[in-house]
């Protein structure tokens, strides 16, 4: 009762009693907390780098230098510190636990990234010292007159080059019979900086718009043919952009080129290897969650120009040959001239030209333009003085090659005066001319193509000649193909056309049969049959007949038979009454390593890969070539020359007992020459024997036994130790449970298969 009344009571003493002052409670929003200093991981758009920045915490505030966020490829100005919690153009969240800074950033704030398709590298030729013969003999008899000619050519080559001289013997011929020289050489490559030097007979590199001539002299010029590494045509770019670390795939009309992993921002593929012409890139960009965005890139490819700073030139200097394959020394006047590309951007090219003699100068210059999608124009300015008289040349053209469509134009128009090194020399030349020149092709995928042309020429005499022509090829049904073909001369009005229908056979087999009307009207009915010759040799044949509607007939039938050593040809042919017959055989012997061989006509790059080993199959570019004769050889006669070719043994097929230190090798070979691939094969001793110690017990299994030069093996079951590769004696030192001790064995010489020589002590 007395404690309900003084809780009763309480609140008026409370509210009677004098107010006590108590210091101001601080606001919630003034606060300070003092500065921590972190170390945090970078994370940018979900990828991190695992570089360390440091980070002052401030509050909600966020410090940090602006070359660390630099330094994670973020683009910032100035050097001072920067509250990432505060920009507005990207978001920051610290992660506590994880101890990282996350960041997510506008593509337009991170760098573009270049990626290039993988570069392919120079592959330093190989060549041996060696020579060889190439050959080809051919028969004719015909109008009751036999002719003859071997064509022949001696090669030598080596470290030091190649020497080559060509030449033809004829008799029974109508014209002179004798032997003529043709060509005379010496040629040296420079592989490293695309330079080939030559001496001797030689054909001046020409540009589309000059003219080349045979002299005798000397030649230095680029040859973009001895690097097939190097890129020489303007490659296209594709960009793109990726918010996350993505994969990107980039496919060329439907044909996947190049794929790569980005990390967030914009990348740029480069010097992606692609079709000439127009095209269309397809670029595909897949996130870690699967999500992918696809862009189409146009894009055109003109052969025509050359990589921005690249540069193609040739310069001769000799005298002009005449007379060639009548006479074998007939020179004339000495001429000098030199051409010149270089590659000035991606869509800009430009070109030069120079020549000069003895009364004679001439010179000029044009450009390639390839503008966009659009194709490439070309032209070119020439000027002439030959003693007095000046003359100019003037071309222009156009050209468009796309996957349905193609296109080409080009006019030339040569004044009388103008003259050049290949018309100088000739008495009463007049030079004039134009001509006038259109194509173009439709690609109607399943449907076939067509082709359209058109040619108006006007020459130095004042004649005119203008040819219209049209072809149509379409597949008819699952196997046959159908061509159609007209051509019509304006100026003689006269036209003649064909049909006709193929289907092929077996493989390499095509028989066809069509009918044809010739400028006069006649009309002719023809047939064909042939059959190519394997391309590992073997029997191919032709056989061609047409009849008129006179009754005349018409035809040819050459029959081929290609062996290892040599090809022969045999053949008939018939017009009305007259009737001739032929043969030939070519081949080639060569002599390399030590060696003549004799095969087919070598013209490129060959090689003799030798195993030491007979019955060894041997492989170039995954096709089965041979297997290696008693001498342990094999010739392979058709090489890419200056492309890295893979040539292989079949290593796993080997007898028992033989190994193989090498089974493969990526090998580039010079042209015209040839080189020796060494795979030996060797045959192996392989002997065992069984250690026991001093206790006459069998080392235990894993003992380590030490072999001589440095080898090592392990103690088997019941002691047993193999041992390969291993004549005469050796000594092996083995670490057993009771100490080190030692083993001397004597392995018979000339090889041994998997013999036992039983029980050794290990002293």
């Amino acid at each position: 009762m007395r404690l309900s009344r003084l809780l009763s009571a309480l609140p008026l003493v409370l509210a009677s009693a004098p107010a006590v002052a108590l210091p101001d409670a601080p606001a919630l929003a003034s606060v300070t907390t003092a500065p921590a200093a972190l170390f945090v991981e970078l994370v940018v758009n979900a990828q991190a780098n695992g570089a360390l920045a440091a980070v002052t915490q401030e509050g909600d505030r966020l410090w940090i230098e602006a070359s660390a966020l630099r330094e994670a490829g973020i683009a910032v100005t100035g050097n001072q510190r920067i509250d990432v919690a505060a920009r507005s153009d990207f978001h920051a969240t610290y992660d506590a636990p994880g101890q990282r800074l996350l960041l997510d950033v506008p593509t337009a704030l991170l760098p573009t990234r270049r990626i290039a398709a993988d570069p392919r590298d120079h592959a330093q030729t190989i060549v041996d010292t060696g020579a060889l013969l190439n050959y080809d003999l051919y028969v004719q008899h015909g109008d009751g007159r036999t002719a003859a000619s071997l064509w022949t050519e001696q090669r030598a080559f080596g470290g030091f080059g190649t020497l080559s001289n060509t030449g033809l013997f004829r008799a029974g011929a109508l014209g002179r019979n004798g032997y003529v020289r043709l060509d005379t050489r010496y040629r040296f490559v420079d592989e490293r900086r695309a330079l080939t030097v030559t001496a001797g007979d030689l054909i001046t590199q020409a540009l589309p718009w000059t003219t080349a001539v045979r002299v005798g002299g000397v030649q230095i010029a680029r040859s973009f043919r001895v690097r097939p590494d190097l890129v020489t045509v303007p490659l296209p770019s594709f960009a793109g952009q990726a918010t996350v670390p993505s994969g990107v795939d980039l496919f060329v009309n439907g044909y996947r080129q190049q794929r790569a992993e980005v990390a967030p921002g914009r990348f740029v593929l480069d010097n992606v290897p692609v079709v000439n012409g127009a095209g269309e890139a397809r670029i595909v960009t897949t996130d870690a969650v699967g999500r992918q965005v696809a862009t189409v890139v146009p894009f055109y490819v003109a052969s025509e120009l050359l990589r921005p700073g690249l540069t193609d030139f040739s310069v001769e200097a000799g005298a002009l040959r005449r007379g060639y394959g009548i006479t074998s020394l007939d020179y004339g006047r000495f001429v000098a001239s030199a051409s010149l590309r270089h590659g000035m951007s991606k869509t800009l090219t430009v070109e030069a030209h120079a020549e000069a003699a003895a009364g004679l100068a001439a010179g000029g210059g044009g450009v390639v333009w390839a503008p966009g999608l659009w194709g490439a124009l070309h032209g070119t300015v020439s000027a002439s003085r030959r003693g007095t008289t000046t003359g100019t040349q003037i071309t222009a053209g156009y050209n468009y090659t796309g996957r349905r469509f193609s296109m080409g134009v080009e006019h030339i128009r040569r004044s009388g005066g103008f003259a050049d090194v290949g018309s100088f020399d000739l008495r009463n030349w007049r030079g004039g001319m134009r001509a006038d020149r259109a194509s173009a092709s439709i690609n109607l995928a399943s449907f076939g193509s067509i082709g359209l042309g058109y040619i108006d020429s006007r020459t130095r005499d004042n004649s005119r000649v203008r040819l219209a022509s049209a072809s149509l090829s379409m597949p008819v049904g699952a196997r046959m193909s159908l061509f159609a073909a007209a051509d019509y001369d304006v100026d003689r009005r006269g036209a003649s056309a064909q049909l006709r229908l193929s289907v092929p056979f077996g493989r390499g087999g095509i028989a066809g049969a069509g009918i044809s009307r010739q400028p006069g009207g006649d009309l002719r009915v023809q047939a064909n049959v042939a059959r190519s010759v394997p391309v590992d040799g073997g029997l191919g044949i032709s056989a061609d007949a047409a009849i008129d509607r006179r009754g005349t007939t018409y035809g040819q039938t050459t029959v081929t038979w290609r062996g290892p050593h040599q090809q022969v040809d045999a053949g008939t042919a018939w017009a009305g009454g007259s009737r001739s017959t032929w043969g030939g055989v070519s081949g080639s012997v060569a002599f390399l390593d030590h060696q003549l061989v004799a095969a087919n006509a070598l013209p490129d790059a060959f090689a003799v890969v030798a195993t030491g080993a007979p019955r060894v199959a041997v492989y170039y570019e995954n096709q089965r070539i041979g297997t290696t004769g008693r001498s342990g050889r094999l010739f392979v006669p058709r090489v890419t020359a200056y492309h890295p070719g893979r040539f292989a043994i079949d290593a796993v097929d080997l007898p028992i007992g033989m190994q193989a230190k090498a089974s493969e090798a990526r090998v580039a070979l010079r042209e015209g020459a040839g080189a020796v691939i060494r795979m030996p094969v060797t045959i192996t001793s392989s002997i065992t024997v069984r250690l026991f110690d001093r206790a006459g017990a069998a080392l235990p299994p894993g003992t380590a036994v030490a072999l001589p030069g440095g080898g090592a093996t392990v103690v088997g079951w019941d002691g047993i130790v193999l041992l390969e590769g291993m004549t005469g004696p050796v000594e092996l030192a083995a670490i057993a449970p009771a100490g080190p001790c030692r083993a001397h064995v004597t392995i018979p010489r000339g090889g041994v298969l998997l013999a036992d020589l039983g029980v050794v002590r290990c002293e």
